[in-house]
């Protein structure tokens, strides 16, 4: 497995680079941290907007120190345990930089919360549509040591439910205890009979997982609400579930899971779209 892990900073290694690299040494997996230099865009207010070349000579600056810091970082890696480690700097608007990066990976660990930008639910949201990998978002303020004692997984029959579900499989194999945190069963294929039904039982059955079963009742504006308390409740360790099941601007209109979990969740989330 090669996962890649988003560095906000390159002075000092984040809780969510952290994680990622204890993650990869449990699971003996390669870990790639890259750090992204988005162009400096003249603010319309400033009366003396930078000049094309100062802006050119900010931006190689800053690329120059960046690349500096990969001795270190391989350094601290190989301190974590992990065999396999690279470091990326690149520049460019940030989905699109981590959507290239994510051709050769598997997934993608981020931040939320904490100081940087990058962790706010807003760019996050954009991260998750566009880069087209499985993401394990970790709160800034979380500093325990990855662990898949217990892995909760959202369910609710959504094409993306069943994205998340297929992603995870790798990590809910090495699970010790999974829970299914099922909600009203859609149909998300009712309308057009002709294609390919998906039946979560069978799934769960093909590798060999057994679960068990956990009801949410609520739905809507509290099921992001809920998804937490009876994660925690069952002493999971990692969050397993689709991401943006509606459109995003109704996610952020009318509120929705995947933006309170962004917003609120105090362990880590494995999240596909």
């Amino acid at each position: 497995m090669d996962i890649l892990a988003l560095a906000d900073n390159y002075r000092r290694w984040s809780h969510s680079l952290q994680y990622g690299a204890q993650f990869c040494a449990g699971l003996d997996a390669s870990l790639t941290g890259i750090f992204v230099s988005e162009p400096i865009v003249p603010v319309p207010a400033m009366n003396t907007p930078l000049a094309f070349p100062e802006m050119y000579t900010i931006t190689a600056d800053l690329a120059r120190e960046a690349w500096a810091a990969e001795p270190q970082f391989l350094e601290w890696a190989k301190g974590q345990g992990v065999k396999q480690a690279r470091w990326l700097v690149a520049e460019g608007h940030l989905g699109q930089t981590l959507a290239q990066a994510a051709n050769w990976h598997d997934l993608l660990v981020l931040e939320s919360g904490g100081e940087s930008p990058l962790g706010s639910p807003g760019t996050l949201g954009q991260i998750l549509l566009s880069c087209g990998l499985p993401c394990i978002v970790v709160p800034a303020s979380y500093a325990k040591k990855p662990a898949l004692d217990t892995v909760a997984v959202a369910w609710k029959g959504s094409v993306e439910s069943i994205r998340a579900l297929h992603g995870a499989m790798p990590l809910l194999q090495r699970a010790r205890n999974v829970v299914l945190i099922h909600g009203e069963r859609s149909e998300p294929f009712s309308s057009v009979g002709w294609k390919p039904q998906f039946s979560v039982d069978d799934y769960l059955a093909s590798h060999a997982l057994r679960v068990t079963r956990q009801p949410c009742n609520v739905d809507g504006e509290g099921a992001g609400a809920e998804l937490l308390r009876l994660a925690k409740a069952a002493g999971a360790d990692l969050l397993v579930m689709g991401a943006y099941g509606r459109s995003r601007f109704s996610e952020w209109v009318l509120g929705g899971a995947t933006r309170h979990v962004l917003e609120h969740a105090d362990l880590p989330v494995f999240l596909r779209h």
